[in-house]
């Protein structure tokens, strides 16, 4: 498959992989500006303003490390600013993508409390399916959220199916792929927070993102749509010996870019967004 790289730039990363595509660009002032006030207007509509609002009236439980949950305890701060992407793209005000929410079949990588994937359900996605390889506590929590999620669905879409929701075990890049994720296949969008950070894990993430594109697909029919959402961690890439490239910028995305690249996956950049004035997280 002809692949086509582009070199992110800037700091922070928000990938969107197409199987592919991944993506990022700093936001002037002026934009983020129209954006927050465009945002408003829609919220007057009745949609959530960010992606935070709508995690709020999901009403998520995210008990962070403790009990066996590990790192998936936690809604993340990639997971919001993924959210927050989502929640311009339903509103109309973000089209650098190809990506309807509305009826999309959706599959979360690495899902953990399932922040993003419930935010797909909540946003208009008719089928999610949350999936994590963690402890079965975990996958636990994700069905507990899914519940509460759904309770949140049936109370305030009284008219329209509250959207199926399903939470899977799925190590990545493990063949076959669960019989939970085959039935449901194929998917429109995958999505997944924080899953780049672990180098040893790209080439396993883009086994499975060119697996779930591959399933249940005819010929001819269009490739899903990939968001990544990556935060970057200069200090632990510096502390593992693998330095920077830039002020608030570690190594990690751009080595994702190159492992996506070998396996035929397309990666750009859609959304820079800033964490701390200083960029040491973005």
């Amino acid at each position: 498959k002809k692949t086509r790289r582009t070199h992110p730039r800037a700091m922070s990363a928000f990938a969107a992989v197409s199987a592919v595509s991944a993506v990022s660009a700093p936001a002037p002032g002026g934009l983020r500006r129209a954006r927050y006030h465009a945002r408003r207007v829609v919220a007057r509509a009745g949609s959530p303003a960010s992606g935070a609002e709508l995690l709020a009236t999901l009403e998520l439980e995210a008990p962070g490390w403790s009990g066996g949950y590990g790192t998936g305890g936690k809604v993340w701060s990639s997971s919001r600013v993924l959210c927050d992407y989502l929640v311009d793209v339903a509103a109309g005000l973000e089209d650098a993508l190809p990506l309807e929410l509305r009826g999309a079949r959706v599959v979360e990588l690495g899902s953990g409390t399932g922040a993003v994937g419930l935010a797909c359900a909540a946003l208009g996605a008719e089928e999610v399916v949350l999936t994590d390889g963690g402890s079965k506590s975990l996958l636990r929590l994700a069905e507990t959220n899914a519940a509460r999620a759904s309770r949140v669905y049936t109370r305030e879409s009284s008219s329209a199916a509250a959207p199926a929701v399903r939470v899977c075990g799925y190590k990545w890049g493990t063949a076959p792929l669960p019989r939970a994720l085959e039935a449901r296949a194929p998917f429109d969008l995958i999505v997944g927070s924080d899953c780049t950070y672990s180098v040893g894990g790209h080439g396993a993430l883009c086994d499975a993102i060119n697996d779930l594109a591959r399933c249940g697909r005819t010929d001819g029919a269009a490739d899903p749509l990939v968001l990544l959402a990556h935060q970057h961690r200069t200090l632990a890439a510096a502390l593992a010996g693998r330095g920077s490239q830039g002020w608030g910028r570690d190594p990690h995305l751009s080595m994702f870019v190159e492992t996506a690249a070998e396996r035929g996956l397309d990666v750009r950049e859609v959304r820079e967004v800033r964490l701390a004035w200083h960029g040491l997280r973005n």
